[in-house]
């Protein structure tokens, strides 16, 4: 937990000794984090881009047949992007701590002179495909530095403790069933004197008892 708290405080402080104007969000592993623009579109034509550490994760042209959501590097976004294509909010779910890093958004406006004709508004998304930003940049809308904290235990850690736990129950259910054949042995036990008991309780005779006298 203390490691994690410290990720969280170096970046504040280099956001401050570096000016980074880049908006600072902290999240938890497992949520679903919305990032916007504050930009409205204005024509359905208007591109926007969203890029994690200056790859390229989003391609927004209003469309969903016109628009190519990236997996990113190690495929550590495939399944987990969605976009609204009117205002091209980026919504990444089920985040995890591999998820922490710059998210920069641009747009390049429908009237744009010399930027429209170098995209590619018809080829087939190909969502594996490692795309850097390139100087073919828009205006630059949204910059978030998104942290994203975990349990902040090692695999190594967590598999330990899940065997400590398996190995625990395994133990509890030894003394348990011990305990259980025990009872089971001593009812039985108590069973066989109740029994004596009473045999030898008919077997005693009134002329037995008298001579006994």
């Amino acid at each position: 937990m203390g490691s994690c708290i410290m990720l969280i405080l170096c970046v504040f402080i280099l956001e401050g000794v570096f000016g980074d104007p880049a908006e600072v969000k902290s999240v938890k592993e497992g949520d679903c984090v919305t990032l916007n623009t504050d930009v409205t579109k204005q024509q359905h034509d208007d591109m926007m881009r969203w890029y994690f550490n200056d790859r390229l994760i989003a391609l927004i042209n209003g469309h969903p047949n016109t628009s190519c959501l990236y997996d990113g590097e190690d495929g550590r976004f495939r399944d987990r992007l969605k976009v609204d294509y009117e205002t091209g909010y980026l919504t990444i779910m089920n985040i995890t701590t591999e998820h922490t890093g710059r998210y920069e958004a641009d747009i390049i406006r429908s009237g744009s002179s010399g930027k429209r004709q170098s995209l590619n508004r018809t080829g087939k998304c190909n969502r594996t495909k490692i795309i850097n930003k390139s100087s073919n940049r828009g205006e630059i809308i949204k910059s978030i530095r998104l942290t994203v904290s975990g349990s902040c235990l090692s695999p190594a850690v967590v598999a330990g403790i899940v065997v400590g736990v398996l190995l625990w129950a395994a133990v509890v259910v030894v003394v348990v069933g011990v305990m259980i054949r025990r009872r089971r042995r001593f009812s039985d036990d108590m069973k066989k004197i109740k029994q004596v008991l009473e045999k030898m309780s008919e077997d005693e005779t009134p002329n037995g008892r008298s001579l006994m006298i």
